[in-house]
Protein backbone atom coordinates (compact mmCIF):
# COMPACT_ATOMS: atom_id res chain seq x y z
CA UNK A 1 0.00 0.00 0.00
CA UNK A 2 1.62 3.20 -1.14
CA UNK A 3 0.53 6.56 0.18
CA UNK A 4 0.51 9.53 -2.10
CA UNK A 5 3.49 11.71 -1.22
CA UNK A 6 2.46 15.17 -0.20
CA UNK A 7 -1.26 14.53 -0.60
CA UNK A 8 -2.04 15.45 2.98
CA UNK A 9 -5.39 13.70 2.79
CA UNK A 10 -7.05 16.77 1.29
CA UNK A 11 -8.43 17.27 -2.20
CA UNK A 12 -5.82 18.59 -4.59
CA UNK A 13 -2.99 17.61 -2.24
CA UNK A 14 -2.96 21.03 -0.62
CA UNK A 15 -2.70 22.20 2.95
CA UNK A 16 -2.08 20.60 6.27
CA UNK A 17 1.00 18.94 7.55
CA UNK A 18 1.15 16.51 4.61
CA UNK A 19 1.94 19.09 1.94
CA UNK A 20 5.66 19.32 2.48
CA UNK A 21 5.36 19.74 6.23
CA UNK A 22 6.93 18.01 9.16
CA UNK A 23 4.96 14.79 8.61
CA UNK A 24 6.54 14.01 5.23
CA UNK A 25 9.47 11.58 5.48
CA UNK A 26 11.55 9.65 2.98
CA UNK A 27 11.80 5.86 3.00
CA UNK A 28 15.31 4.85 4.01
CA UNK A 29 15.53 2.17 1.32
CA UNK A 30 13.64 3.30 -1.79
CA UNK A 31 13.78 7.06 -1.24
CA UNK A 32 10.08 7.77 -1.90
CA UNK A 33 8.28 10.30 0.27
CA UNK A 34 5.58 9.07 2.68
CA UNK A 35 3.54 10.26 5.60
CA UNK A 36 5.24 9.51 8.92
CA UNK A 37 2.56 7.05 10.01
CA UNK A 38 3.12 4.90 6.90
CA UNK A 39 6.79 4.23 7.70
CA UNK A 40 7.99 1.88 10.42
CA UNK A 41 10.43 2.77 13.18
CA UNK A 42 13.43 2.31 10.86
CA UNK A 43 11.77 4.58 8.28
CA UNK A 44 11.03 1.84 5.75
CA UNK A 45 7.76 1.67 3.79
CA UNK A 46 5.67 -1.52 3.71
CA UNK A 47 6.87 -2.49 0.23
CA UNK A 48 10.52 -2.19 1.23
CA UNK A 49 9.93 -4.24 4.38
CA UNK A 50 8.36 -7.00 2.28
CA UNK A 51 11.18 -6.84 -0.29
CA UNK A 52 13.77 -6.93 2.48
CA UNK A 53 12.11 -9.98 4.04
CA UNK A 54 12.10 -11.78 0.66
CA UNK A 55 15.77 -10.98 0.04
CA UNK A 56 16.74 -12.04 3.56
CA UNK A 57 14.72 -15.24 3.11
CA UNK A 58 16.72 -16.22 0.04
CA UNK A 59 20.00 -15.53 1.81
CA UNK A 60 18.84 -17.39 4.90
CA UNK A 61 17.85 -20.54 3.05
CA UNK A 62 21.17 -20.54 1.21
CA UNK A 63 22.92 -20.23 4.58
CA UNK A 64 20.88 -23.13 5.96
CA UNK A 65 21.63 -25.25 2.89
CA UNK A 66 25.35 -24.57 3.28
CA UNK A 67 25.29 -25.49 6.95
CA UNK A 68 23.31 -28.67 6.23
CA UNK A 69 25.69 -29.65 3.41
CA UNK A 70 28.66 -29.12 5.71
CA UNK A 71 27.08 -31.25 8.43
CA UNK A 72 26.13 -33.96 5.93
CA UNK A 73 29.71 -34.05 4.60
CA UNK A 74 31.08 -34.28 8.14
CA UNK A 75 28.66 -37.07 9.00
CA UNK A 76 29.41 -39.02 5.82
CA UNK A 77 33.20 -38.65 5.71
CA UNK A 78 34.14 -38.42 9.40
CA UNK A 79 31.45 -40.26 11.33
CA UNK A 80 30.71 -42.93 8.70
CA UNK A 81 27.14 -43.62 9.85
CA UNK A 82 25.70 -47.10 10.04
CA UNK A 83 22.37 -48.02 8.47
CA UNK A 84 20.79 -48.33 11.92
CA UNK A 85 21.21 -44.64 12.74
CA UNK A 86 20.62 -43.26 9.25
CA UNK A 87 17.20 -41.79 10.15
CA UNK A 88 18.69 -39.90 13.08
CA UNK A 89 21.47 -38.46 10.96
CA UNK A 90 18.99 -37.38 8.28
CA UNK A 91 16.87 -35.74 10.98
CA UNK A 92 19.93 -33.88 12.27
CA UNK A 93 20.75 -32.61 8.77
CA UNK A 94 17.14 -31.48 8.17
CA UNK A 95 17.03 -29.74 11.55
CA UNK A 96 20.29 -27.98 10.71
CA UNK A 97 18.84 -26.86 7.39
CA UNK A 98 15.69 -25.50 9.04
CA UNK A 99 17.33 -23.80 12.02
CA UNK A 100 20.27 -22.51 9.99
CA UNK A 101 17.88 -21.06 7.42
CA UNK A 102 15.84 -19.29 10.09
CA UNK A 103 18.89 -17.92 11.87
CA UNK A 104 20.48 -16.86 8.57
CA UNK A 105 17.29 -15.10 7.50
CA UNK A 106 17.03 -13.08 10.69
CA UNK A 107 20.71 -12.20 10.58
CA UNK A 108 20.50 -11.14 6.93
CA UNK A 109 17.38 -9.06 7.61
CA UNK A 110 19.10 -7.36 10.54
CA UNK A 111 22.09 -6.50 8.38
CA UNK A 112 19.80 -5.10 5.66
CA UNK A 113 17.96 -2.97 8.18
CA UNK A 114 21.19 -1.77 9.76
CA UNK A 115 22.66 -0.69 6.46
CA UNK A 116 19.51 1.16 5.22
CA UNK A 117 20.60 0.40 1.71
CA UNK A 118 18.76 2.74 -0.68
CA UNK A 119 17.71 1.36 -4.05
Amino acid sequence: MRAEPGAGGRPGGAGGVGAGGVDDLVCGRCGHGYRARVLDRHLWCEDCVAAGRREAGRVGWMCGAGMAAGLAAWIYFVQRPSAMLLGGWIGAVLATFWLGGRAGRELAYGVLRFRHRPR
